[in-house]
């Protein structure tokens, strides 16, 4: 019996620590209202073309709930987390993500 509650004790707290290693590996980068998830999106993909592990996750999880939610649209922030290795290429990447697309609807004179 003391065997049986070791074994479930040691495989709780290799859970408990396996979820928190995972969660400690992304940083946040951007955060958007979820009206803006678009651009958070664009910015997602252009990451993930340039070999730059990101993802996206709501912050709270779940949108608006009740009539709210079915008349306005309004979900809760979106953050646009990267891996914590690959930081500085985010932050360089999305400035390059910037100029393009400034530059590239700016018109020729």
């Amino acid at each position: 019996m003391n065997a049986i509650l070791i074994i479930v004790g040691v495989s709780v707290f290799v859970i408990v620590v396996a979820i928190l290693f995972r969660t400690s590996r992304w940083t946040t980068v951007l955060t958007a209202p979820g009206n803006q998830a678009g651009e958070l999106q664009n910015k997602h993909a252009y990451l993930q073309g340039k070999g730059i592990r990101s993802r996206i996750r709501e912050q709270d999880g779940q949108p608006v709930s009740g009539f709210a939610a079915a008349t306005s649209g309004q979900y809760s922030a979106m953050n646009l987390q990267v891996h914590k290795d690959d930081v500085q290429r985010a932050k360089e990447a999305l400035v390059d993500y910037t100029h393009e697309r400034h530059t590239s609807h700016s018109p020729i004179l």
